[in-house]
């Protein structure tokens, strides 16, 4: 142990001496130690020699960043940049600060912009409105100027009577005057029905037929069940005389009279 500890005292000094330059060598010069290794150093007596400093290297050149910018959101007008600082310069020139990208919309200064006169003034079509649905035209019954006669003296004195107007019927007007035609020319001229009377005579007026109807076929003239009137008539030439034998006879006119209900 004791033998150990000296050995590890010695081996330092004697190295020391035996590197020691010797007088000779030694001059003005200041010696300065240099280093060959990682382990010993070595003394020299050379000439010290002013090691040049190297110049201060340029500040480094940023790397461009390589880092892809993200897009940025759209920014409403008044609110904060959406622009987000790099990590380091650039190659691409940014935004200057607070600038931030510029509103899609324009805000609105509260001012409308005058109309092209050019464009043609807008109109708005109104919606058609339906138009009403006319109501069918009111049967005038196609009668005479006569016969039109006889259907108003019947349709009055039925009204007195407590019936309801009569309705004109172009059908019923037809049949009737048919028959009434038929009757002048045969001559038989009165008949009541149910719902049909006949009257007629020489030259006989609606005034003069009104009557006839009115006094031979009141029950049905005046039948209340019954709304619905057609009025015929007819006429016929035709010869009467005591002399007609030997050409003596006078020609007349008979006139029928035919009023159909329903």
């Amino acid at each position: 142990m004791a033998l150990g500890t000296v050995v590890l005292v010695i081996t330092p000094i004697s190295w020391i001496l035996l590197h020691e330059p010797q007088a000779d060598q030694a001059d003005a010069s200041v010696p300065y130690v240099t280093r060959d290794d990682d382990t010993y150093i070595t003394a020299s007596n050379q000439p010290v020699v002013a090691t040049p400093t190297a110049p201060d290297s340029a500040s480094p050149t940023a790397v461009p960043s390589t880092r892809t910018p993200k897009p940025s959101a759209p920014v409403t007008p008044g609110g904060p940049s959406s622009t987000s600082p790099t990590d380091g310069p650039t190659s691409v020139p940014t935004d200057d600060p607070g600038t931030g990208t510029e509103p899609s919309t324009p805000p609105s200064t509260g001012t409308t912009e005058d109309p092209d006169p050019s464009d043609p003034p807008t109109t708005s079509t109104p919606s058609s409105t339906p138009k009403p649905s006319t109501p069918p035209s009111a049967d005038n019954g196609s009668m005479s100027g006569e016969e039109a006669e006889l259907f108003s003296l019947v349709d009055e004195a039925r009204t007195s009577n407590g019936c309801a107007p009569l309705r004109r019927n172009s059908n019923l007007t037809g049949s009737a005057r048919n028959d009434a035609e038929g009757r002048a020319a045969s001559g038989d001229v009165s008949e009541t029905e149910a719902s049909k009377a006949a009257a007629g005579g020489d030259g006989m007026s609606a005034k003069k037929a009104f009557n006839r109807l009115k006094s031979q076929s009141s029950a049905t003239l005046f039948n209340c069940g019954l709304d619905e009137l057609g009025v015929g008539r007819g006429d016929a030439s035709y010869e009467d005389g005591i002399f007609c034998g030997l050409g003596l006879c006078s020609k007349k006119t008979r006139v029928a009279w035919v009023v159909d209900f329903k």
